[in-house]
């Protein structure tokens, strides 16, 4: 047995032990670590007991992090976050996440998994920039307020920029359709299904489109769409057949002919607004990492 998972079981004792003979606790589960990390701005190693609103810091190894709910969740090298019970808020680096009923925040944004046997990766890269990506099963990203945003499958990966909190502008491309008699657009970057109403919608039915408005404050009445735009502008990239073609193969070919039309972007840089954020495709390797920053099967330097 390895030094490290009798680490952790030695751990899990111990926190076994602190529930029940208090059980007025606040403790909320444990971090394990194969070497240090801070914890509430204190070093330790190995393992540490935590409370809701924990703060954890790592070094050059990750942390996982058990929750007495089941809950599983980790941390990269060189990551910063805070605890709760109900949810992770990333502050630095990257984060992990293999349970569902759980969350991960990170600049107003929330990254849930869809069903059980998901796995999601949120890493943030910079001052208002969020990368988030689907390891397994389908990941959810909603904005502050709790809206849709993104719907991510396996394997795919997104940027996510929060716009100000004053913005309502809402950009999305997508083939129309109709249902139920109301008009549609799933956008083609952030699979997100959006209820659309406006002048001009019913002649471009079954085009691939961009279009430009506003949220509107009443709920959308078709299941399954996030929000009810108010369309001020439509603009057809692609028409009827080979929009419908495109979207038959995996909508490669009309995503090809929409970024020719739009000037010569390429797929991945095609940009969405959802719900007052900007999102877009990127590969970077987050999804397809095999380990975090810090998890890989060599042996941990030890931090001076």
């Amino acid at each position: 047995m390895s030094a490290f998972v009798r680490r952790t079981l030695s751990g899990l004792s111990l926190f076994c032990a602190l529930s029940t003979g208090f059980a007025a606790s606040p403790a909320i589960g444990l971090a394990v670590a194969d070497g240090s990390f801070q914890l509430d701005h204190s070093s330790v190693w190995g393992n540490a007991t935590l409370f809701d609103g924990s703060a954890i810091e790592t070094n050059v190894t990750a942390s996982q992090i058990r929750l007495a709910s089941g809950v599983n969740a980790r941390l990269g090298a060189k990551s910063r976050a805070r605890i709760y019970e109900s949810r992770l808020v990333l502050e630095k680096g990257i984060g992990q996440l293999d349970s569902a009923k759980y969350s991960i925040e990170a600049d107003g944004l929330q990254v849930m998994l869809d069903s059980s046997g998901a796995s999601a990766r949120v890493h943030l890269a910079g001052p208002n920039r969020v990368i988030v990506a689907a390891r397994a099963g389908a990941v959810l990203v909603s904005n502050s307020g709790g809206m849709l945003v993104a719907r991510l499958d396996r394997g795919h990966e997104m940027s996510f920029e929060p716009q100000d909190s004053g913005a309502t502008v809402t950009k999305a491309s997508g083939i129309l359709a109709l249902k139920n008699g109301k008009f549609i657009l799933v956008d083609r970057v952030t699979n997100v299904t959006l209820q659309l109403q406006g002048d001009g919608l019913d002649a471009e039915v079954g085009n691939l489109v961009e279009i430009t408005g506003t949220v509107d404050a009443a709920a959308p009445s078709v299941p399954g769409a996030s929000q009810l735009i108010n369309v001020a502008k439509v603009t057809r990239l692609v028409k009827g057949k080979a929009a419908a073609a495109g979207a038959g193969a995996g909508g490669g070919a009309a995503a090809g002919a929409a970024s020719a039309a739009a000037g010569g972007l390429s797929t991945g840089a095609t940009v969405a607004i959802i719900a007052g954020v900007a999102a877009a495709g990127t590969v970077g390797g987050l999804a397809a990492a095999q380990d975090l920053p810090g998890q890989g099967g060599g042996k941990a330097s030890t931090s001076r």
